[in-house]
């Protein structure tokens, strides 16, 4: 898949005064807002499709399903994507483990960074900054991430991983936390210091 990324340098190119990379994100919403309203049969055209994702017709109702947002534009560009088995999303902090925005197959708990966890996520929010990353415009998911993204920050669900020993977390924990992008996802690995126990009364 094609990851667009940009560098520090890169954000002083500017044409009237406007960086480039805006100029680029405004293009491709309109052009995506042109196809899906007047040639909407185009459209699949700009869905790309990124490696991890399982287009296989014998997927597990267990794998990760992400909201897929692989290039700017309007709500045209999300849809609902299932991931190779054992593929959660990431936050751009667990670089060091694997590229964000997708970690490595998870088959077992060696699989993950000792003092992380992967949870089953039930609930996410939805904040302008999202809108932000759809439309292209937000610098730090462009700078870290590029796209394909996984827009989102807030998680909510149970702990499905956890480290064995004596760690904060155990496997069925109710937690909330928060993750660097990743958050549209059903399976979020993340930093343990990034989760927190859900209060009582907020039902998950």
């Amino acid at each position: 898949s094609t990851t667009i990324r940009m560098s520090s340098e890169a954000k002083k190119w500017a044409i009237l005064g406007i960086e480039w990379n805006v100029l680029v994100a405004l293009w491709m919403n309109v052009v995506s807002w042109v196809v899906s309203s007047f040639l909407p049969s185009f459209l699949p055209r700009l869905l790309p499709r990124c490696d991890e994702q399982d287009t296989s017709s014998t997927a597990s109702p267990n794998q990760t399903k992400w909201i897929s947002n692989c290039r700017p534009g309007g709500l045209e560009q999300l849809r609902l994507v299932t991931l190779k088995s054992g593929v959660a999303t990431i936050g751009y902090n667990l670089k060091l483990h694997s590229p964000p925005p997708f970690s490595q197959a998870i088959q077992s708990i060696s699989d993950i960074p000792k003092d992380s966890v992967v949870i089953s996520n039930k609930a996410f929010s939805v904040n302008y900054a999202d809108c932000c990353i759809r439309w292209g415009l937000y610098e730090s998911a462009l700078q870290f991430v590029g796209f394909p993204i996984v827009p989102g920050f807030d998680v909510a669900g149970f702990v499905e991983m956890a480290p064995p020993g004596d760690g904060p977390w155990n496997v069925g924990d109710k937690v909330f936390g928060v993750t660097l992008f990743g958050a549209y996802s059903s399976r979020v690995l993340l930093p343990s210091v990034q989760i927190a126990q859900n209060p009582c009364f907020l039902v998950v």
